[in-house]
């Protein structure tokens, strides 16, 4: 999910099991209201007139113009709700959860909640999520792949029911062609040679910046191979083993770095910047489009194109689930439905919004819903949906990626 921050799992030692033993006399009912609404039907007959807060990242203008000029109209016309889009960010989002969840709220003020990956094994882990709801959310079966990975796994956790897909990601890098007069760099070899050929123009944000942290676990994955990431232990000690090589090569590459790999960009808008302005020659982000959109917002030249490592760039989906405190329940659900809609989504997909790729099994829509998102992405100096689909390798699972990250801290920031 674009630049949704983290939060350290380890919140959930702080009170947290007590306050589940605690609630667990309530646990009946809470299961109870759960159960009520049972059908996308009934809760558009219960949803009507309500207002339902959506919580999320709110640092992204043209995805904020989307939930006000597109999904809040929707919603207003076909039942009378209001939707109230609440900027916060999401380990601000799940404390507040936390307090509620501990006070024993069952009318909190968050109800739709953008989230994935780490955030969501937190939520999943403290029982701060309402569901299932996949059986509930009508654009679920209607228009996605049920049975697929992202459908049944986020960062390696296991979904089961709790949230709806919301968004596409993966990993893209973005480069001149007439800085790379040869080719692109697709492989940690060439990258390097490229770092070594032309010190001071690559570099990379630092983790636990989310894209940064991304790009380190990309590294990893290229050389060691993701299967052994995958199958390594969380443990520290063990995990290190089985990405050293991965590390070694991010070491090696260190002093041909921007500033000689002294300092790193913190945020993906300053490694943008960067780019644009001539210091380095190559920039990345997790939206897919990030190039298309640079280059129409006049940004990024019209020379500017993405590109992948040959044995493909890291892919996960961006959520949306529900409060467990909401109090309204059925507009919850009726506006993660609006959310995910192929009308909804076809609109995030332009580029006044965003370029964003719906998180849609394509066999699912029609040939003229597929030309439409075709042409969309057309000359853009994008990649086509079709080769970013095959070169997608998954998350990490959730609990590695802190660890991974404070390996990279001690092992090569402090190096």
């Amino acid at each position: 999910m674009k630049k949704l921050k983290k939060i350290i799992v380890s919140i959930l030692a702080i009170g947290l099991f007590l306050s589940l033993a605690a609630c667990k006399t309530t646990k009946s009912k809470e299961t109870k209201t759960t159960d009520s609404i049972s059908t996308f039907a009934q809760a558009e007959k219960e949803g009507k007139g309500q207002t339902v807060t959506f919580y999320g990242y709110g640092g992204d203008e043209k995805a904020n113009a989307w939930v006000d000029e597109v999904v809040a109209p929707a919603m207003k016309e076909k039942y009378d709700i209001s939707v109230k889009r609440v900027p916060m960010d999401i380990d601000q989002i799940l404390n507040k959860l936390t307090t509620e969840k501990e006070a024993g709220a069952k009318n909190g003020d968050i109800d739709v909640i953008w989230i994935n990956g780490e955030n969501f094994y937190t939520a999943k882990q403290a029982n701060l999520l309402y569901g299932p709801i996949t059986s509930k959310v009508e654009s679920f079966e209607k228009l996605m792949d049920v049975d697929g990975h992202n459908s049944n796994y986020d960062f390696g956790v296991k979904i089961d029911g709790y949230e709806v897909p919301y968004g596409s990601a993966q990993l893209v890098f973005a480069g001149n062609k007439e800085r790379f007069k040869a080719d692109f760099p697709t492989d940690t070899k060439t990258l390097l040679a490229y770092a070594k050929a032309n010190p001071g123009k690559i570099t990379y944000t630092a983790p636990p910046e989310f894209t940064g942290s991304a790009f380190v676990r990309n590294i990893i994955c290229d050389i060691v191979g993701y299967d052994k990431v995958e199958k390594a232990s969380a443990d520290k000690e063990e995990l290190y083993k089985v990405i050293k090589p991965g590390l070694d090569y991010l070491n090696e590459i260190k002093p041909y770095l921007w500033q000689a790999g002294k300092t790193y960009p913190t945020t993906t808008a300053e490694l943008d910047q960067m780019f644009a302005a001539g210091q380095i020659d190559m920039s990345y982000s997790y939206a897919q489009m990030h190039v298309a959109e640079k280059r129409s917002d006049n940004e990024f030249n019209d020379t500017t194109e993405s590109f992948l490592f040959d044995k493909g760039t890291i892919a996960n989906q961006s959520y949306l689930a529900i409060a467990d405190t909401s109090k309204v329940k059925a507009g919850a659900l009726l506006l993660v439905n609006e959310m995910t809609s192929e009308s909804a989504q076809l609109k995030k997909a332009e580029a006044k919004y965003g370029y964003s790729i719906p998180p849609f099994d394509s066999e699912k829509l029609s040939d003229t819903t597929n030309q439409k998102l075709t042409d969309l992405y057309k000359n853009q100096g994008v990649l086509s949906l079709e080769e970013m689909q095959e070169k997608q390798i998954p998350e990490v699972q959730a609990e590695k990626i802190p660890v991974i990250e404070a390996l990279w801290k001690e092992h090569v920031l402090n190096e």
